[in-house]
């Protein structure tokens, strides 16, 4: 009777830790998904227009507990947007495409790279994954911005001037080459992400293989692009028939 006794309790005790474990899962899937929904929210977006703190995301990434695991979420997001994007078409339009392609080529190819190598310090790879998970945060309010028709680059553009300067400054031991890029909305952050890319080629090189998460991007913003072109003539067309027929 004892051991019956003794097993029942360790199974009760079993039970509890399994739905405590359940608990702490859900609790984590939640605060995931709250922390995305308030990176995509336009509330953050349109306070980052109006109010460039340099320290502000990094702080809201902190207290709105956006973790690591939420780093492919971010990505897979960010990846989503290119038909938004050109649904939303400005003269915004192709550096906001810019942007993303860029982003997701670093996180899709030396970034993953980087974290499946294991040959870095524990020190150094915290330090990464952090700074790739605010980059994250920061392409996707980015792309809401350029997405607005009545984004003001002139006023708005609260990722420009010094505002990587000083994270540059601490990843890049190297000169960084933007003499391609002299555009004062995608240089930036393209600034960054090579010296991200610097900081990761010290511990492991880069690889020349080009991930076919890049390659299909660039076909699905193609396929979108050509969807966009034909519902702007349909568009147009049906607009042209309209006006003819009030005329008539």
């Amino acid at each position: 009777m004892g051991f019956l006794c003794s097993k029942q309790k360790d199974n009760h005790i079993h039970k509890q830790v399994e739905t405590q474990k359940q608990e702490n899962i859900r609790q984590s899937l939640s605060t995931t998904k709250e922390a995305i929904d308030f990176v995509e929210s336009t509330s953050l977006a349109n306070l980052m227009r109006t109010k460039p703190i340099k320290s502000y995301l990094a702080e809201q990434i902190e207290q709105q507990q956006i973790q690591v695991d939420s780093c492919e979420i971010l990505a897979d997001k960010i990846e989503a947007k290119s038909q938004l994007i050109i649904r939303s078409y400005n003269h915004f339009t192709e550096k906001a495409l810019k942007i993303k392609s860029k982003v997701l080529e670093y996180y899709r190819n030396e970034y993953m790279n980087y974290i499946n190598s294991n040959l870095d310090t524990n020190k150094n790879k915290e330090f990464i994954q952090k700074e790739t998970i605010q980059l994250l945060v920061e392409t996707t309010v980015i792309l809401n911005c350029l997405m607005d028709k009545n984004f003001d680059d002139e006023i708005e553009l609260w990722w420009g001037d010094n505002y990587f300067s000083d994270r540059i400054q601490i990843l890049a031991l190297t000169d960084i080459d933007c003499s391609d890029n002299t555009d004062n909305i995608t240089a930036p952050i393209i600034q960054y992400i090579n010296a991200l890319k610097n900081k990761i080629i010290q511990v492991i090189p880069v690889q020349n293989n080009q991930p076919k998460s890049i390659s299909n991007s660039v076909a699905i913003t193609n396929v979108h692009l050509t969807q966009f072109y034909k519902d702007l003539k349909l568009e147009f067309a049906k607009k042209v028939e309209e006006e003819e027929e009030i005329n008539q």
